[in-house]
Order: structure tokens, then C-alpha cells, then sequence
């Protein structure tokens, strides 16, 4: 478990890159990384109403970001824990990539290009197949533009995207094909 002043130090010596449903984003100077800071909790600042993510739990978010690895070539790394306010937060780093957010049809068509394949083909649903090979097809949720980085080598990577599976059996079942679980 990390200690909340370490956590505040890394955080507050970092440059703020965006927040999602899940975390915010930062950008610690002179790391090459982003770190994650994943709330189970989403408060609404004007509002106050408590927001849930699309990952239900921590193991369905860690589980995400195994499988990011796996599919996408991601580095993504848990950093650490720590609890602010009684509510435990997960820290992940992730290199940090030097691109772009493409539009919607751009998007499609590299991801496509990389194998992936759009749900609906003409909509601008956000749900891809990756082909898991004896794990099956595997759905891949929440592919906006918001949530690809195209760099200069016009390479598409999904930075936040969630996996879909029917229930924790059809999870796990999936990430022991895959050879990432025991």
C-alpha cells in the first residue's frame, strides 16, 4: 500500500492530461509515462451524484488492462494502492504515446487494418472484435476517438478501452486460454 503523501507528491508533480469515467490522467515530468489514478467512484462535481465506471470492479479493470497488454502490445503496470477519504484507489503506469486523436472513419479503418473488426460496420457504435484464438472472439468496448492515439507511423493504440465478456466465468475462461491466468 502507498502512502497517501508519496501518492500526493507523484500526482501533484505531474501535468494533467485528461479524466475519464474510470481515472484521471497524469503526466509526471521527466518519466516517459502517464499514470492512471482509478477511483471506483466517480463523483459529479456539480451534482454530487456517485458515478459507477464500465469496468463493475478492480479485477474487471485490471483484468482490461492485462488483456491491453496482451492484444495491443500495451505496458501498462501497476504501479501501486492507496486509500484517500476510505476509498481505495489503483495506480497504473503507462508509457506515454506521442500521437494523435483521429476521427471517427480514420479510426475504423486503421483499427481494422490492425485486425480488429468494428461490431456494426456504417455506425459509429463503439465495439470491436479482436480475435482471441482459442480464447475465441473477444469484444472490445468503449473504442472511441477519445480512447485511440494514431502516432506519426499512422499506428492506431487503444489506450482505454474495456473487454466484454458475459460473466467472471467467461472472463477468466478467456484469460487462461489466453495463457494470462492460472
Amino acid at each position: 500500500m502507498l502512502e497517501t503523501a508519496a501518492v500526493g507528491r507523484l500526482l501533484d508533480n505531474a501535468v494533467f492530461v485528461g479524466q475519464g469515467l474510470e481515472h484521471r490522467v497524469v503526466a509526471p515530468t521527466g518519466t516517459g509515462c502517464v499514470v492512471k489514478d482509478y477511483d471506483p467512484r466517480v463523483i459529479d462535481l456539480e451534482t454530487f451524484d456517485i458515478f459507477y465506471k464500465p469496468a463493475e470492479n478492480v479485477f474487471d479493470y485490471l483484468t482490461d488492462h492485462l488483456l491491453a497488454n496482451h492484444f495491443f502490445g500495451d505496458d501498462i503496470r501497476l504501479y501501486g494502492l492507496y486509500v484517500e477519504q476510505s476509498h481505495l484507489h489503483v495506480l497504473l503506469t503507462q508509457p506515454f504515446i506521442a500521437g494523435r486523436h483521429p476521427v471517427w472513419e480514420e479510426m475504423v479503418a486503421l483499427l481494422e487494418e490492425q485486425g480488429l473488426q468494428h461490431e456494426r460496420q456504417g455506425s459509429q457504435q463503439s465495439r470491436f472484435w479482436v480475435n482471441g484464438g482459442e480464447a475465441g472472439r473477444i469484444l472490445v468496448t468503449d473504442v472511441h476517438e477519445d480512447n485511440v492515439i494514431v502516432t506519426s507511423s499512422r499506428q492506431a493504440h487503444p489506450i482505454d478501452v474495456h473487454f466484454s465478456f458475459p460473466g467472471r466465468a467467461a472472463r477468466l475462461q478467456a484469460l487462461q486460454k489466453l495463457g494470462l491466468w492460472y
